[in-house]
């Protein structure tokens, strides 16, 4: 009872950061771009934002998770991701992955931070997806038992499709390298193919929901693919700040159960 109050409670500071940031005046007419996020879903777009312009994705993430007769609760707060257009076709990135609390082993600490840069290649056409290639490293910022201790590279190709006014299909496809250590205190880095595929559709000009599949298989580990499902919902508040919300379940063991998140992206006015 106690962990489910102190989920409550952390949710509950979420709200109330994203209605400070509601509170925010009303955006200009003439500073209004179309607002594409990379979250709440794990697929990463293929746009990149303007030049010049930032833009903050932050939220919560609860999950919980059973594997090898471990028993797990983890809530992270505020995992986010920072966009920075620096041309028309390339964006910088920096990520943090925020604190995390371990209720099981009742432990807390910071994660590591991530940079990144988005290059994008071209537009959709006919058959050919709209493409963009997102390369990544981690920082081993983070607390003891919440870092890799070591930078770990990732990379993924991020295509798209418009199937209809309303209805898009976005899917990536990559790899990530992660250090971890074993119980003998070896580190050991292990890589992994990651593949995602997401459908939107927009049910109103400011209401939008997905539904996706994403997951990742061993490279060079054993090991089974770890695959989840999830779905969302959407709303721009605003021309340049939009709300989730979003919920999966895991389909092979080694994915995590089930999953709870919410948050909001802000596109900072020039």
């Amino acid at each position: 009872m106690k962990e489910r109050k102190s989920l409550i409670k952390y949710m509950s500071v979420t709200m109330f950061v994203v209605l400070v940031v509601m509170s925010v005046e009303k955006v200009p007419a003439a500073d209004v771009v179309e607002l594409v996020t990379d979250r709440p879903d794990q697929t990463e777009s293929s746009v990149t934002i303007p030049p010049g312009r930032i833009q903050i994705e932050t939220g919560s993430l609860y999950t919980e998770e059973n594997e090898n007769g471990q028993h797990s609760r983890t809530f992270e707060f505020p995992g986010t991701l920072i966009r920075v257009g620096f041309s028309d076709r390339i964006e910088l990135r920096f990520a943090f992955d925020g604190w995390t609390r371990e209720f099981v082993n009742n432990d807390d600490g910071y994660g590591d931070t991530e940079l990144g840069i988005k290059t994008y290649f071209w537009k959709e056409s006919g058959w050919r997806p709209e493409t963009a290639l997102l390369t990544s490293t981690s920082i081993s910022t983070g607390e003891k038992g919440f870092s890799s201790d070591q930078s770990d590279p990732s990379f993924r190709f991020l295509f798209s499709h418009t199937l209809s006014e309303k209805v898009f299909l976005g899917y990536n496809l990559g790899a990530a390298w992660e250090t971890s250590r074993d119980k003998r205190g070896d580190r050991d880095t292990l890589s992994a193919f990651q593949y995602t595929g997401t459908i939107g559709i927009g049910i109103t000009n400011r209401l939008g929901t997905f539904i996706e599949f994403f997951g990742d298989v061993p490279i060079n580990a054993r090991g089974t693919p770890a695959n989840s499902f999830d779905a969302g919902i959407t709303y721009l508040i605003r021309d340049n700040l939009q709300f989730d919300i979003f919920g999966g379940l895991g389909l092979s063991n080694r994915a995590d159960d089930w999953f709870l998140g919410l948050g909001f992206s802000y596109l900072v006015p020039q």
